[in-house]
């Protein structure tokens, strides 16, 4: 009885709590006043960012349609698309009670809006630029869509992971230029989310006095002149990849004169899904993690997890290959656009939690061959057998393995030496 009790009272401080927040009034990116009276149960999601933060808060059961240029949570692969380019019969007939998008959809379709509003549909525009305005982005997608708690337990989360991540000081820091687009070199401004994620991972983009290219946004103009003049000074020259950027380390080495550039010429270019550094989503912290590993091995490793003498098992492995050679992590394609690797498509691992940093080693080792696994079991647990660990080192580091390595601890010290 007293836990009926415990639980009755709980129930109450959650909905007590719960009514508290509605109506939730703020203004979206687009200058409008939103006023949520009750959480929304038909979202349709038009920017891939909106989508990933309500899967991360467990809405994905709410949302009956997303953008047709998505590539995460896999799991959505085959939700209905829509296009701000459709028709706005095709989104009246979904009948959503909610659809969320950018300002810049705003901008360019003011008749799609004001149609679906014309029908009742509340349309809601947000795109945090800044770091500094995430956790608030992530409260209100929290609050229109019934789910504040679970928004709160995510900002933790992303936080808990970070502070894995022993800061450097400003001293210690690699000096970088990063490269938002090709085209004149343009790089980030100052507080962006992609500038937060280099100064966390503890790099100097040497274009920190660039400035915006207009008011609001994050890209900020360089040039190659100033790229040259700075070269000698450049350890690791990082461009993000994707749909702002359709950029390859071949076309950065051919650019005339880029020689010049340290980095360019010691070969450490580093390409970086545009998804997972400059997107308001709890993803960001794979960006991190991967600089901290390329760039900062040494510190990455010195208070290791798996320093243990626990069995080798799959994804074990892969972490630490991963981890000590610096492999950077494979992310997905777009929907749109993903291909098949033996049978298998990002995501389609039933035994791995998408939500967890499990999912991006173990996609990372099946695209890199590290273990050998089916289609759709990534088999976590299961120990790799000696052949194996062998046949992977010598194919990833050239070398013929001459003792048995059984143990993390020993594959760790082994990579180590």
């Amino acid at each position: 009885m007293k836990k009926i009790a415990l639980l009755l009272v709980s129930l109450c401080i959650c909905l007590i709590a719960f009514a508290n927040v509605y109506p939730y009034t703020f203004q979206d990116d687009s200058g409008n006043t939103i006023t949520v009276r009750q959480p929304f149960k038909r979202i349709l999601s038009l920017y891939g960012a909106h989508t990933e933060n309500f899967y991360y808060m467990g809405a994905q059961d709410l949302l009956i349609g997303i953008s047709d240029n998505e590539a995460f949570p896999p799991s959505f692969r085959n939700k209905p698309s829509f296009s701000y380019k459709d028709d706005p019969e095709k989104f009246i007939q979904a009948d959503p009670d909610l659809v969320i998008l950018r300002p810049m959809i705003v901008q360019r379709y003011p008749k799609l809006i004001e149609k679906l509003q014309k029908y009742g549909i509340t349309v809601v525009s947000l795109q945090p630029e800044n770091y500094s305005d995430i956790f608030n982005y992530w409260e209100v997608l929290g609050v229109l869509c019934g789910k504040i708690q679970e928004s709160k337990d995510m900002k933790d989360s992303f936080l808990n992971q970070l502070n894995m991540f022993k800061e450097l000081d400003k001293s210690a820091y690699t000096t970088v230029f990063f490269e938002s687009v090709h085209k004149n070199f343009k790089t980030t401004t100052n507080g962006s989310i992609a500038d937060f994620v280099l100064k966390r991972s503890g790099l100097d983009n040497i274009a920190q006095s660039a400035q915006q290219v207009r008011e609001g946004s994050t890209i900020a103009e360089f040039s190659k002149e100033q790229l040259i003049d700075n070269g000698d000074k450049i350890e690791f020259y990082i461009a993000q990849v994707g749909v702002m950027n359709k950029i390859t380390v071949q076309a950065i080495k051919k650019e005339p004169g880029i020689a010049a550039v340290k980095a360019v010429r010691e070969d450490n270019i580093i390409l970086v899904d545009e998804k997972i550094i400059s997107r308001p989503t709890p993803r960001i912290i794979y960006a991190i993690m991967d600089f901290y590993k390329i760039m900062h091995n040494d510190l990455f490793m010195s208070e290791y997890e798996l320093y243990n003498d626990a069995p080798l098992t799959n994804l074990s492995f892969s972490r630490i290959i991963i981890d000590c050679l610096k492999i950077p992590f494979t992310t997905p394609e777009y929907f749109t656009e993903e291909k098949e690797k033996n049978g298998h498509l990002f995501g389609q691992f039933k035994d791995i939690d998408y939500v967890s940093t499990a999912h991006i080693y173990a996609e990372t080792a099946f695209y890199n061959d590290i273990v050998n696994t089916s289609a759709d079991r990534f088999e976590p647990d299961k120990k790799v057998s000696s052949q194996s660990i062998a046949d992977t080192l010598k194919k990833l580091t050239g070398k013929t393995l001459e003792k048995t390595l059984s143990t993390n601890r020993e594959l760790i010290d082994y990579l180590r030496k």
